[in-house]
């Protein structure tokens, strides 16, 4: 079953498509950071749920389970506090966590 036909809750993202694109971007540089010398995923291998997201955003879709959610928060605030190529992105990237993050709580909020 692919990530885009699961049948279980998600939540929307209001991301413009400059805003789309860059979090496309940053999840797929996560998603291909190099592996180990034998290509097998090492410690830092992204989580499945990271996977997921990228799928879901691939495919257009802009809604989000709570795991892949807290996936792109993770990679997210890593890239936020990077000092190389991500110095260009730095201002969507914070808006895209600022998102995630209220999304995130929003999800918790409504399961309490």
């Amino acid at each position: 079953m692919s990530a885009t036909s699961r049948s279980t809750d998600s939540t929307p993202l209001s991301l413009a498509a400059a805003d789309q694109w860059v979090l496309h971007h940053v999840l797929l540089d996560r998603i291909e950071r190099p592996r180990g010398n034998d290509g097998t995923p090492g410690e830092d291998a992204p989580p499945i749920a990271l996977y997921r997201a990228f799928e879901r955003l691939d495919a257009g879709s802009a809604s989000f389970e709570a795991d892949e959610l807290a996936a792109m928060q993770n990679v997210l605030a890593t890239y936020q506090c990077a000092t190389d190529e991500w110095e260009l992105e730095r201002a969507a990237i914070e808006r895209l966590l600022r998102e995630v993050s209220t999304a995130l709580e929003s999800g918790a909020s409504a399961v309490a």
